[in-house]
């Protein structure tokens, strides 16, 4: 496939002068920021981001109240070159949005890198021979929040953190020096952070064995607040109860220390109470999908403390699949008042906050793993959210809710069942004529250098169990395995849960787009649209200009093999059902 001249085959584009009129609400901003960031001149883009970046500033400063501003400046932060903004400015917003709790804080993680992961870098290498250091770290309000709410993407971070994580254990099981209060502070947030990556840092024998001592020591009596924050970040304290009994019973004063109570004992303790509770249907008798459950019964997926989520921001389906699919759109209502969705595959609930946005809307959300459906019973509890019906139930099953749907989610969910066209075709039977699926499917393409992790464990006959990914992840960072280092740079390389559901999970299939196109055909539904960035839209529009609604799927089978990496996370994209 050549690649077309963008003068001859791209529609003219115009770059509008950007004003920002008073109010300064976020709906403004994007309404009249135009411009083309594949096209625009280098200078241009840095201050059309200026431009957007300041105005989003002041749209918070004058209605700090939007949540909905919060949201959508995270995102740009996410999305944009950070290297040419105030860094005064962007530490301010980003202490403003560490201190709240509706925005999706692993988006922070590249600005909190860009801005401190230099700084914490330099104070951590002193810690060896001075551990005083330590209060230079605390001092910064940032810092501390991101410890507890971003989980770190770096490397040289990660192996200082394991270093001190490592003497801090030994000095604490030898009674060497006491531990301060500031001291215990980092401990407490440290243990924070390991809790959110899932304990993906590696340990030695000798951390086991002075682990093991201060299990003994709480066991015989001696539960300090050191003794429990060291063990925080080894192991989910709750995991510990069946050997330290106490530490249900734990109180204190130290606001850290409870929030780090709240976070490993409390809120998991809630869970299984919460899970005697929730409503089965059916029986999981498929062997994969026994698996899979066992895969997610051991590492609820995803791990989440906060996300974008506003109870005032509302849109009609139509409007929310129109920013989905464009340039395509589709023109149409609902015959009843309340729009049905079912959520296949929920895990821990962070797409039902997502499907929060729809209008008037009933949600039914169903999901194989116990532990996963009631990690989001929780976080629905928290947040106050009461139009959805959580079922634990197999989507071969699906059947058994007797009921049909308007618009029907399942990302990353039928690529892991043993035979994905079943569990579409179950699907596919619950979904009202003229309703809406969006689906997430596995790209062959995207995940060819992901698959060559996967083939190692296999190859190897390795179990995808925590210790072994520990060990894997070592290899991967010591650059014995060369072959694999493009994984230390995606973001699930972080995190346990997140790394054996995206290289070792149980079960896998993958997809090419002439795949995809053949199962779309035989089970009449239509393509809308792929879900994609602005930037790769209107770089197909280059290759392909007279498919003016990008939904020729032979047109993005030549262009995927052109980018493979396009579909790097998985193809996302809309279908619509057309009538028997």
């Amino acid at each position: 496939m050549d690649r077309p001249n963008p003068k001859e085959e791209r529609k003219k584009k115009v770059y509008e002068v950007i004003t920002f009129p008073v109010p300064f609400t976020l709906e403004v901003i994007k309404e009249n920021i135009t411009i083309n960031t594949n096209t625009a001149s280098k200078p241009f883009k840095e201050q059309r981001i200026h431009k957007a970046f300041d105005s989003y500033l002041k749209a918070i400063q004058t209605n700090p109240t939007n949540s909905k501003n919060y949201i959508l400046i995270t995102r740009l932060l996410r999305d944009s070159d950070l290297s040419h903004l105030s860094k005064s400015n962007l530490k301010n917003i980003l202490n403003i949005l560490l201190e709240r709790n509706d925005v999706p804080h692993k988006e922070l993680a590249n600005v909190f890198n860009f801005l401190y992961s230099g700084e914490i870098i330099s104070i951590l290498q002193k810690l060896d021979s001075d551990f005083s250091k330590i209060k230079l770290l605390l001092n910064d309000k940032v810092i501390i929040n991101a410890f507890k709410k971003i989980i770190f993407c770096n490397l040289e971070l990660e192996k200082l953190l394991t270093k001190v994580r490592r003497n801090m254990c030994d000095y604490i099981s030898r009674n060497i020096e006491t531990i301060n209060y500031l001291e215990l502070q980092f401990i407490t947030a440290l243990g924070e952070q390991c809790f959110l990556n899932d304990y993906v840092y590696s340990s030695t024998e000798e951390e086991n064995m002075c682990l093991n001592t201060i299990i003994e020591r709480c066991r015989d009596g001696q539960l300090s607040e050191i003794n429990i924050s060291i063990l925080s970040c080894y192991f989910p304290l709750y995991k510990l109860l069946d050997q330290i009994p106490s530490l249900k019973f734990i109180n204190s004063s130290n606001k850290s220390f409870k929030e780090l109570i709240e976070l490993q004992i409390k809120e998991p303790i809630q869970e299984i109470e919460l899970s005697n509770d929730i409503k089965k249907l059916g029986t999981i008798n498929d062997n994969i999908s026994q698996k899979v459950k066992v895969q997610y019964e051991e590492n609820p997926f995803p791990r989440w403390r906060y996300a974008n989520y506003s109870k005032s921001l509302k849109i009609s389906f139509t409007s929310q699949i129109n920013n989905d699919i464009k340039p395509n759109y589709i023109n149409q209502t609902l015959q009843d008042g309340q729009l049905k969705v079912l959520i296949a595959g929920c895990g821990t609930g962070k797409q039902i906050l997502e499907a929060q946005k729809y209008e008037n809307s009933k949600i039914t959300a169903i999901d194989i793993s116990l532990s996963s459906i009631s990690y989001a019973k929780r976080k629905m509890n928290e947040l106050g959210i009461n139009n959805v019906e959580l079922i634990q139930m197999d989507i071969l099953k699906v059947n058994l809710l007797e009921e049909e749907f308007d618009i029907i989610l399942c990302s990353g969910v039928l690529h892991h069942m043993d035979n994905p066209s079943e569990g579409l075709r179950m699907l596919f039977k619950v979904l009202k004529n003229n309703g809406f699926l969006k689906l997430g499917l596995y790209s062959e393409l995207g995940r060819k250098d992901i698959v060559k992790a996967r083939n190692y464990f296999i190859n190897k006959k390795i179990q995808s169990n925590e210790e072994n990914i520990r060990n894997f992840r070592q290899e991967v960072i010591g650059s014995k395995l060369n072959y694999l280092n493009s994984l230390k740079t995606i973001s699930d390389f972080y995190s346990l849960s997140e790394f054996r559901d995206l290289c070792v999970h149980t079960q896998e299939h993958r997809f090419t787009i002439n795949q995809l196109q053949e199962t779309l055909t035989s089970n009449k539904l239509n393509f809308l649209g792929f879900l994609l960035p602005k930037p790769i839209k209107s770089k197909y529009e280059d290759y392909f200009p007279e498919d003016r609604k990008q939904t020729n799927l032979q047109n993005w089978a030549k262009f995927e093999e052109k980018h493979p990496t396009t579909f790097l996370s998985m193809y996302q994209f809309w279908v619509s059902k057309t009538e028997n």
